[in-house]
């Protein structure tokens, strides 16, 4: 009994923390500013800026918008909640990026699933190491999600989970760190993504057809990715204010990964690429607030001003991968790689490629220049001792 009972309090916690973290921010924080009064009179209140979501929305949540009954219901259901539950929404939001909040998220969420019926729902007691290493064997024998996972996927939850319990141990809810002592796997020097050739990156953006505003759109897109090497992400933060002229040198200002700016030239091929489509599809280049790309149609909603849908990007590039008979897997990031491998064989410093992709750290050129195992370009044919003493005789 004690262990369906168990089992209920994991599904409802996971599952209602979830829900809540999508549509109740506000809520959220009344209620967790609240039983910070009632629960931890020692611990002092989070500000309210603390639990304000990244991005506004703009209908209000659901809770606004419920009725005073559904509001009583709703804040019984986040009563049940365990305290080291509630610290998770205010974890989440410490993460700067949407996209690292969302992973965060789900990688929690499937943690503690897998505890299931395993430990105590409400305080973690009984939680060890072993349960950790565990998940990390669960992982990576494909029996949480059908198939097994990579090495880099299960080092980044493993992270999650280690992060997730500094937070409790910091804000006095957990005493240890379970997770802390587990090792991940060795991290590999090579990265498994696959980059194209000069020849297929040609044949690539040789194919849209530039008279229509879909083939003008996907060309300045895979101009971009090709040329500029930015993540998809990068990509579709894109603004047209952030098209600008530096020093007589036209650049665009990329926002990447930690909120950090750089500034990148735009080379005549992209601004090319970039001008044919703003003329083809009557972009105004003065809507400083303006997505820079944007859909060509939208048969659903009829919303044309808005950023494209991350899928839409990963479909083109399929699509063009495939139309130019390039068989091997590939994805916007395969262009990125591409971009840098390109700059490497050009002769390009390490720290003139560590700006281009937007790094802090010149550790991961090695991982992402796809072309070092051209043995034509071994620096096996470079070294020379001149000729042996034995030879010269001879």
């Amino acid at each position: 009994m004690n262990r369906i009972v168990s089992s209920l309090v994991f599904r409802v916690t996971v599952f209602l923390s979830a829900w809540l973290a999508k549509n109740a921010h506000e809520k959220w924080e009344q209620v967790v500013i609240a039983h910070s009064k009632i629960d931890t009179p020692g611990r002092p209140l989070p500000s309210k800026d603390a639990y304000k979501p990244n991005k506004t929305k703009a209908s209000e949540s659901l809770i606004q918008q419920a009725s005073p009954v559904d509001n009583v219901r709703q804040l019984r259901e986040v009563r049940i909640l365990p305290q080291w539950a509630r610290e998770i929404e205010p974890f989440l939001m410490n993460q700067l990026s949407d996209h690292t909040r969302r992973a965060y998220e789900t990688d929690l969420k499937q943690f503690f699933l897998f505890l299931e019926g395993k430990i105590d729902a409400q305080s973690l007691a009984g939680l060890r190491t072993d349960h950790v290493i565990a998940y990390r064997k669960a992982l990576e024998e494909g029996r949480l999600a059908g198939r097994p996972m990579a090495k880099s996927t299960i080092n980044r939850k493993l992270a999650v989970i280690k992060s997730f319990f500094n937070w409790l141990k910091l804000n006095h809810i957990a005493s240890e760190n379970p997770a802390q002592l587990v090792k991940g796997f060795p991290q590999s020097q090579e990265s498994n993504l696959k980059g194209l050739s000069d020849e297929e990156t040609a044949r690539v953006l040789d194919l849209p057809r530039l008279n229509s505003k879909s083939g003008a759109l996907h060309f300045a897109i895979l101009h971009v990715l090709f040329y500029l090497g930015l993540r998809k992400g990068e990509l579709i933060d894109l603004k047209m204010g952030d098209l600008d002229s530096e020093r007589g040198v036209d650049v665009i200002k990329v926002r990447g990964k930690g909120h950090r700016v750089r500034i990148l030239p735009l080379t005549e091929k992209v601004k090319y690429a970039l001008e044919h489509y703003f003329y083809v599809c009557q972009r105004d280049k003065h809507a400083k607030e303006s997505p820079l790309f944007i859909p060509t149609k939208n048969p659903r909603f009829g919303v044309l001003e808005k950023a494209l849908n991350p899928n839409a990007i990963t479909y083109l590039v399929k699509k063009y991968a495939t139309k130019s008979g390039i068989l091997k897997p590939i994805s916007p990031h395969s262009c990125r790689a591409t971009c840098i491998s390109n700059a490497l064989d050009k002769k390009a410093t390490h720290r003139s490629v560590q700006h281009l992709a937007g790094w802090s750290t010149p550790l991961m050129i090695q991982r992402y220049d796809k072309r070092r195992e051209d043995l034509k370009n071994s620096a096996a044919f470079l070294v020379d001792y001149g000729q042996p003493a034995s030879e010269a005789s001879s």
